[in-house]
């Protein structure tokens, strides 16, 4: 390979229309010697190369533990909260706070990982949002609580994100992240002596969807996925407060941009009314609130809510033939629902502000 990087760097001193070619040419006075020492760095370049590519292999297919889980997810919500403008101080905050986890703990019960330690928040923003981390986190906005109209739609909402935890949809963004992360690390191990050689000015290659080789020191993050990649119980907290910071907010920024996929966020759709249903609210109050969502939010872009709309009608329908076809109880009983009037804290909404588009 480091033949291959010293004949690219010769095409490149042929080829005077090529992008960063003109740098190269500039040193191509300089002596064999020169010429040997960048051969020697790129041998060593390529085998650390290869050693970090196996580590990338291996991060494919590596499992994440709970504590692993649950340190990201913590990290994440710090995020969240930081984006959402803090955690809201309005009048009676600490009462809405105690009736927001009764809704969210007694929805999150019904789920498939009950005995997670589950939190639920709300922002400042005025946007209307909801957000989660992994572990437990969900936090709305004060904008999206404006927009209640009962119980049952909040009730929606949180069990919305509630089947984004327990689907792990957010770990699997997190792994891929570190795995196309480290695969840009490979890359741009293999180029560096090459880059140095043409006085930083070869363009370099690779996708840099990065930003963590911009943050963290090569050095580190070499140690960082091999870590990843051969600790069975790793530690999420060991990791230096810059790379914790450089990764959940590159994993933040990702679900920002790119949100989760389609079929994630149909599957959170249809667990979040059986979750309701199961908890004694009419799913179908969550179907008509999804037309006050934006289509963009602090978050994520999501599917268009009139598909959204028709795929829950037609779950809810077919959980409805599913029941009256049996003399018996579906695990999901839509006969005992009801719309519950807001109560409590969650009476005294916020000034509502328009949905931003």
């Amino acid at each position: 390979m480091a033949r291959r990087q010293v004949t690219t760097l010769v095409a490149c001193l042929l080829l005077s229309g090529l992008p960063g070619c003109a740098a190269l040419r500039r040193v191509v006075g300089q002596s064999h010697g020169d010429l040997g020492q960048l051969a020697r760095q790129s041998e060593e370049a390529d085998l650390r190369a290869d050693a970090m590519q196996k580590d990338c292999d291996a991060l494919k297919a590596r499992a994440i533990s709970y504590e692993e889980e649950n340190a990201f997810g913590g990290a994440v919500s710090v995020d969240w909260v930081s984006r959402g403008g803090g955690l809201t101080r309005r009048p009676g905050a600490k009462a809405l706070h105690v009736q927001l986890n009764k809704i969210g703990k007694n929805l999150a019960a019904q789920s498939s990982r009950p005995g997670l330690p589950w939190t639920f928040g709300v922002l400042q923003s005025d946007g209307v949002n909801a957000v989660s981390g992994p572990g437990g986190y969900v936090f709305v906005s004060e904008g999206l609580l404006a927009q209640l109209d009962n119980e049952a739609q909040i009730a929606g909402v949180l069990a919305h994100e509630i089947s984004h935890i327990t689907g792990k949809h957010a770990m699997r963004e997190y792994q891929r992240y570190l795995v196309e992360q480290c695969e840009d690390g490979v890359s741009t191990e293999r180029t560096k002596p090459l880059k140095q050689f043409g006085e930083d000015k070869v363009q370099e290659i690779g996708r840099a969807v990065g930003g963590l080789g911009q943050m963290i020191p090569s050095a580190e993050l070499r140690g960082l996925f091999n870590q990843l990649a051969t600790q069975a119980n790793f530690d999420f907290n060991t990791l230096s407060q810059k790379a914790i910071q450089a990764i959940t907010h590159g994993v933040v920024a990702r679900l920002s941009e790119k949100g989760f996929g389609e079929e994630d966020e149909y599957t959170a759709d249809t667990e979040a009314v059986e979750l309701m249903a199961a908890a004694g609210y009419a799913p179908e109050e969550y179907v008509a609130f999804l037309s006050k969502l934006p289509d963009k939010g602090l978050s994520t872009e999501h599917p268009r809510k009139d598909k959204r709309q028709s795929r829950l009608r037609a779950h809810l329908a077919a959980l409805r033939e599913r029941s009256s076809d049996t003399d018996f109880l579906t695990s999901v009983d839509l006969s005992q629902t009801k719309v519950v009037p807001l109560r409590d804290a969650l009476q005294t909404k916020p000034a509502a502000t328009p949905p931003t588009r």
